[in-house]
């Protein structure tokens, strides 16, 4: 049996609240987006997509041995971006404006474990957001998306665990399920 598989970072309930909140705001100047579920909301270290359970297992030890080392970043969000861009949106995302070469240097010791240990390659170098919602076909409002000002963020938290995720796609959206958690100590 296939697990679709993803390496992640959750973020703190604080900021869960806050992005769900924006997202809202956001849906009142754009149409056709489908926003993500609080309990869904995580920054992505690697996406391996389907893997059998051996080697979901092996992942989850392969991501702690890649881990060692590592701290947790204290990390604050920052502004509203998308992919491609802006002017045509298919992702909107909140970026980190605090802690993100340390999180690049984490997802940099994790994938080169990743790597080294034969799994399937990356198709994208890793750019720390958070993910608020995708673009359907047919959307409108983005022109507004370049002036929309961002409420006052949370405060900056640290970013303590990394986890080994199953992803089961449902017509209601996507339900991640948590197959192992590395926990990071404090620096």
């Amino acid at each position: 049996m296939a697990i679709r598989t993803f390496v992640a970072i959750p973020v703190p309930r604080t900021w869960g609240e806050y992005l769900i909140a924006v997202g809202r705001s956001l849906a009142t100047v754009v149409s056709g987006v489908s926003w993500a579920k609080p309990e869904n909301l995580h920054l992505t270290l690697r996406f391996l997509g389907d893997l059998g359970a051996e080697d979901a297992v092996r992942l989850g030890e392969v991501v702690a041995r890649g881990a060692e080392g590592g701290t947790s970043v204290l990390a604050e969000l920052g502004g509203l971006g998308a992919f491609p861009h802006l002017d045509r949106p298919r992702v909107l995302w909140v970026g980190i404006a605090r802690g993100e070469p340390e999180l690049q240097g984490l997802a940099h010791r994790v994938n080169a474990a990743v790597d080294a240990a034969g799994f399937p390659p990356d198709d994208k170098p890793f750019r720390a957001h958070l993910t608020l919602g995708r673009v359907r076909e047919g959307a409108r409002g983005f022109d507004a998306l370049r002036s929309f000002a961002l409420p006052p963020r949370p405060p900056a938290a640290p970013l303590d665990r990394i986890l080994v995720m199953k992803s089961d796609l449902h017509p209601t959206g996507a339900r991640y399920t948590a197959l192992r958690e590395v926990r990071l100590p404090p620096p």
